[in-house]
């Protein structure tokens, strides 16, 4: 779907379908929920507490893995489906939806639904690529925990959780011929995305393919709902194109990312950076909704 063919169920500013009722919030976390370098989601409680308290579904969607974003699932206390590793896999709670779902397996408390390719698999063609072309590459399976510290600014128990990847690799390159080496895994088809700080290698998974099969599911429940998408990065970019009114959320250096501007023209931006420009996106479409007074 290109940027100009852009569909919208309502226009920005409109109420004529937008009811608290209706919503699906889907949130990336890294710059977007959360703060780019603290990693903090303070700045947009007062938001997360008004779509609890209006039963609005908030869906974490990140190349975070299952167990960081589980962790953070439980620490705001959310009842909804999530996605990792770049829409790796989607986690559903057990019984979330009024229908059955054949395709998820269980896994603990969830139904869990495999997109991705084994990072196994990412891993070694990675390898195998970077020689090919004499690329200097670190990739997480080949970095330990401190180095992950150092490079992330996580605690070492979060970056424990980042290093245990099931479908996407992130990476740096740090010499050798970085196109020829994106041809090579393109050619392999696989896909090279860029995050907020790494490479990402998946296969033919992304946010945008998972995002569209979640949103099935809810359309099975209600055929009317309303989908919200929020984003700060190219990453996001191909979930954004799914969703029914797309926010562009503003980057730490005053920025907006430029290939989400020219792929969907006229997007919705926020002024403020990171969590305060997720709060106040996510509190202006509340407002419109007619769910702002709680």
């Amino acid at each position: 779907m290109s940027g100009n063919a852009k569909r919208r169920l309502f226009p920005q500013n409109s109420t004529s379908s937008l009811i608290p009722s209706r919503l699906v919030i889907i949130t990336d976390l890294d710059g977007t929920l959360l703060d780019q370098q603290t990693y903090s989601y303070e700045a947009a409680v007062p938001a997360i507490g008004k779509l609890k308290s209006l039963g609005v579904p908030l869906i974490l969607c990140s190349s975070k893995t299952g167990g960081e974003i589980s962790a953070l699932w439980k620490e705001l206390s959310l009842k909804d489906p999530f996605i990792v590793e770049n829409g790796g896999a989607i986690y559903c709670p057990a019984r979330y939806f009024p229908f059955s779902l054949p395709a998820f397996k269980s896994k603990r408390s969830f139904r869990v639904l495999e997109l991705g390719t084994d990072v196994r698999t990412l891993r070694q063609v990675l390898a195998e690529a970077a020689a090919d072309c004499h690329a200097t590459v670190k990739s997480f399976g080949t970095m330990s925990v401190e180095e992950i510290c150092a490079l992330t600014g996580l605690m070492k128990d979060q970056a424990t959780l980042a290093r245990k990847r099931e479908y996407d690799e992130p990476f740096l390159i740090d010499g050798g011929d970085r196109e020829r080496l994106f041809r090579i895994l393109i050619g392999k088809g696989l896909t090279v995305t860029h995050g907020d700080r790494f490479f990402h290698l998946l296969g033919s998974h992304s946010k945008g393919k998972a995002v569209r099969t979640l949103l099935d599911l809810y359309r099975q429940r209600d055929p009317s709902f309303v989908s919200v998408g929020l984003g700060d990065s190219a990453n996001d970019l191909p979930f954004l194109m799914q969703v029914d009114r797309p926010v562009l959320v503003r980057k730490k250096d005053g920025s907006w990312d430029t290939e989400v501007t020219a792929a969907i023209s006229g997007i919705e931006r926020t002024r403020a950076v990171g969590p305060q420009g997720w709060r106040e996106a996510v509190e202006r479409i509340l407002t419109e909704a007619g769910g702002s007074s709680l």
